[in-house]
Order: C-alpha cells, then sequence, then structure tokens
C-alpha cells in the first residue's frame, strides 16, 4: 500500500498477462507456419526468443521481488502458493526446454523440432491460463494492500531492466496493443514522457511492421 493509505495499482501486471496469453497462444502456429522455411524461422525464433526472456522475467520478479513479501506480510492460503510454486516450476521447464531447441531450429527451420516446440507450447497453454488467472482473480487484491509502491515499482524495474533499450517500444507496443483508451492512458502516465514520445513517433509503427511480418 502506498504512503498515503492509498492500494497501489496493479492493472500493469493485467496488461503484462494479456502479452503472455495472446503471445504463447499464437506461438504454435507460427512454429509450424515456418517449416522448412529459414527465412521465417530467423523471424519466428527471434520473436520466441523475445517471449521466453520475458516470461522468464515475469516469473522470476515475481519470484524474488514479490511473492517472498506476500508470505511474510499476509494471510495466505498454503494450497494457493504451493500452487503458484507449483505452476512457475512447470511453465519454467516449459521454458528451459524451448530455449534448448529455439537456437537450432531458427537456423534450420526442421518442421519435425517445430512440430515438437508447438506441441510443448500447447501442452502448457492451460498451466500458464490458470496460472494467470488466479494471480489476477485471488492474489492481485491482496498484492494492492500489501506491497508499498516503491516495492511495486521495484517489480517493475526489475521487468523493464531486462529488457535490451532496442526493444523496449516494441515491448510497449505488445504491452498496449489490446488495452483500452483508459488501460492505454492509465498505463502511460508510468511511462517516461521521452519513451511516449518516441512510441508515437517511431516505436508504433515499428510494433507494427514487426508484427505484421510475425503473424502473416
Amino acid at each position: 500500500m502506498s504512503a498515503s493509505g492509498t492500494p497501489v495499482d496493479t492493472h500493469e501486471m493485467v496488461l503484462i498477462h494479456r502479452v503472455l496469453r495472446r503471445e504463447f497462444g499464437q506461438l504454435p502456429r507460427l512454429f509450424r507456419s515456418a517449416a522448412d522455411d529459414r527465412a521465417r524461422s530467423k523471424v519466428i525464433g527471434a520473436h520466441a526468443r523475445e517471449m521466453l526472456d520475458f516470461l522468464h522475467t515475469h516469473h522470476t520478479g515475481e519470484d524474488e521481488l514479490l511473492f517472498p513479501l506476500l508470505r511474510e506480510r499476509a494471510v495466505l492460503d498454503p494450497q494457493l502458493m504451493d500452487r503458484m510454486d507449483a505452476q512457475h516450476m512447470q511453465v519454467d521447464d516449459a521454458v528451459r526446454a524451448l530455449e534448448a531447441e529455439l537456437p537450432a531450429w531458427t537456423a534450420s527451420a526442421d518442421a519435425a523440432v517445430g512440430e515438437r516446440m508447438a506441441t510443448r507450447v500447447e501442452a502448457t497453454m492451460p498451466t500458464l491460463i490458470a496460472h494467470l488467472a488466479e494471480e489476477e482473480q485471488q492474489l492481485l487484491p491482496i498484492v494492492s494492500v500489501t506491497v508499498t509502491q516503491s516495492e511495486w515499482d521495484a517489480l517493475a524495474k526489475h521487468g523493464m531492466s531486462a529488457i535490451p533499450l532496442t526493444r523496449r517500444l516494441v515491448i510497449l507496443g505488445h504491452i498496449t496493443e489490446e488495452a483500452s483508451d483508459a488501460e492505454r492512458q492509465r498505463f502511460m502516465q508510468v511511462v517516461p514522457a521521452p519513451a511516449r514520445l518516441a512510441y508515437k513517433l517511431i516505436g508504433h509503427r515499428q510494433f507494427t511492421r514487426e508484427t505484421t511480418a510475425i503473424r502473416g
């Protein structure tokens, strides 16, 4: 909770979750679309690599900066937190398996490897979707009255610091893609003014150009 006693606004995590649902939900089709097409596998491989890093950073931030605070300060259902941990482990195992195969597939566009990766993502999606939904419904209301604004900001900083400077405007496009006008305005208020201007001038076009090439 902020120093003023106002609950912390956690809605930006809902926007992050939309990115994860959308982009991982599309990966199986994208892997299959690049079968035996090395030019396309390079495009899809780079996107998959970025999304795997995005998900890994999201989970790492929760594991290191958020969940310990909740366990220390809030009265939580032990089964809920055990389930959160187990879901993180299951998803992270899938991420590591994908990371192991992705470089060679990106270079080769091998259809069998691409199908194996697509199937692995499909098998993991129910766990990821259930995890994100439960986090939004059960944990975020507790988070908003348990952590301080500075602690919440540290979580956001952790996520942003893991994104290369040259990719931050594109990630901003992913985050705001499905946002309503009100959500977009609300989120952009926490984005530094220079980044808001850069996104308006060049970032949105870069995001649109890249996603058009990726999604086909």
